[in-house]
């Protein structure tokens, strides 16, 4: 069973590099069909795989909902996976959603911290 997943991310766009380690975590998964939506003002490439919502930081600083309705409102599929721009995909996530299931409503995955280079 694969699933179509569209994945999230919420950034305000301070840190490219962080945010192009997530998207290359996302791309290491070898998912069958999915999509990238990012909420921010970000300048970076976009593909039939990336898509950016350019989102206006000064109507209401941080408005982190506002930019989780935004992914909704523009996702392709059901399976819609938020998170921030530092959150990268361990190697394994996307095999351990499989064999979880997709019958659910709301699932939470573990957060493992690790240290993100910022690239200075």
């Amino acid at each position: 069973m694969a699933l179509k997943i569209t994945f999230g991310i919420i950034t305000d766009a301070k840190s490219i590099f962080n945010l192009e380690s997530v998207i290359n975590s996302i791309l290491k998964l070898n998912i069958p069909d999915f999509e990238i939506i990012i909420v921010g003002n970000v300048d970076i490439p976009q593909n039939e795989k990336v898509k950016i919502v350019p989102f206006n930081e000064n109507i209401k600083n941080g408005w982190i909902t506002r930019k989780k309705n935004l992914i909704t409102e523009n996702a392709n599929f059901e399976f819609i996976v938020y998170s921030h721009d530092y959150y990268v995909y361990d190697k394994d996530w996307y095999n351990e959603v499989l064999a979880f299931g997709g019958d659910f409503d709301v699932c939470m995955h573990k957060i493992i911290n690790a240290i993100i280079v910022t690239g200075k």
